[in-house]
């Protein structure tokens, strides 16, 4: 990274943090802002760096400032939502935005996060071969157009190291192996896993098959705690026992995973199912062949989705994942973070819950 552009960034962190604390009272209305050289040292930058902060507050008419007297705060609009801009950083093509339902469950709770503090969101949709700083480059923007970014994509290494050499806060939603070093909202997958297969034994099931994405990051947890589940009835538990990978044509996968199960005759009586996708074509190839749901097989979804719920016509018992919750902690995170030089790393766990419904049988109809 040159030397100029670095400058602008700190010129910008400064203006932007200084702005905000003002808004925030730090420095309230009418008061005299500490000297350019006390700045300088308070935000460990050179004194044309904070000079340049101050004319463009100057310009703004945020402060005035009267030659041998200082520098006085005016009156300035509390709001901070036009002058707080996050980035949501998505894994999809621009078409695809609005057939995502994972994308919904996200802006509801943006919309709740909003109505606690206010802010201002875009969406970055990244499309799979591309990068974040290519994406903001075609629309004229920049990175640190924005105040931060959730990310609910995995971010590749030069993106990470990016963010981070800019001082630009960002919290995680992907990224597994990363949760350790960066600001991360954690689902506790291996819990939803346990409490999905923990539940399918406790009606009954003991030839369970579990049918997930292998690309999926959270892949590994979610395999260890089916097991827990499993070893914890002394079912033995290899992966290569009861896990059905698919790609990424999920739906063609699970298909040929029914197909094959049945022509084997191999016993079933339990699918947890780790996408919308895998659950309507596994559902639908078990009707195909006239096995009864739930009364042969009892079927969990991963993800609540009613979309699946509707076309089948069945309601379906699934394991929640809180997203509204993920994505409110996250803003909550970026806010809290707010003319700090140093963006912190913050980790949180949340817990998915089990919705029981139809499409699990009752243990008195085992």
């Amino acid at each position: 990274m040159n030397a100029a552009f670095a400058n602008q960034n700190k010129n910008e962190f400064v203006y932007r943090s200084l702005l905000d604390a003002i808004r925030r009272g730090v420095h309230p209305t009418g008061s005299r802002l500490p000297s350019e050289r006390e700045l300088a040292d308070q935000y460990s930058c050179s004194r044309i760096t904070i000079r340049h902060a101050l004319e463009r507050l100057e310009e703004k008419q945020v402060i005035r400032r009267l030659q041998g007297n200082g520098t006085f705060v005016n009156g300035v609009d509390p709001c901070p939502s036009a002058d707080f801009r996050v980035g949501l950083i998505l894994d999809s093509e621009e078409d695809e935005l609005y057939n995502d339902p994972w994308l919904s469950e996200l802006l509801y709770g943006m919309i709740s996060a909003g109505g606690r503090q206010p802010f201002v969101i875009s969406l970055i949709p990244v499309s799979r071969t591309g990068t974040v700083m290519e994406t903001l480059a075609k629309r004229g923007q920049e990175l640190h157009d924005y105040n931060g970014f959730v990310a609910a994509r995995n971010l590749s290494a030069e993106e990470i190291e990016t963010l981070c050499t800019l001082d630009l806060p960002f919290v995680l939603l992907q990224n597994e192996k990363l949760k350790g070093s960066h600001s991360y909202i954690s689902i506790d997958n291996a819990q939803g896993a346990y409490l999905a297969a923990a539940h399918l034994l406790a009606i009954g099931c003991r030839h369970l098959f579990f049918m997930l994405p292998e690309q999926l990051p959270q892949y590994q947890d979610r395999v260890k705690g089916f097991q827990q589940a499993l070893r914890e009835k002394g079912i033995p538990s290899g992966e290569e026992d009861f896990v059905l990978r698919v790609g990424v044509d999920d739906c063609a996968d699970a298909e040929r995973h029914i197909e094959n199960l049945l022509a084997r005759k191999i016993p079933l009586d339990g699918l947890l199912l780790g996408s919308d996708g895998c659950t309507y074509s596994a559902v639908t190839t078990l009707r195909k062949h006239g096995v009864r749901i739930p009364e042969d097989v009892s079927v969990v979804m991963w993800d609540d989705f009613p979309w699946v719920s509707k076309v089948l016509r069945l309601p379906l018992t699934v394991v929640r994942q809180p997203f509204r919750e993920q994505i409110v902690s996250a803003i909550e995170i970026l806010m809290s973070q707010r003319g700090s030089y140093k963006p912190s790393s913050i980790q949180r766990i949340i817990q998915p819950t089990l919705i029981v419904r139809c499409s699990c049988r009752t243990p008195n109809n085992n």
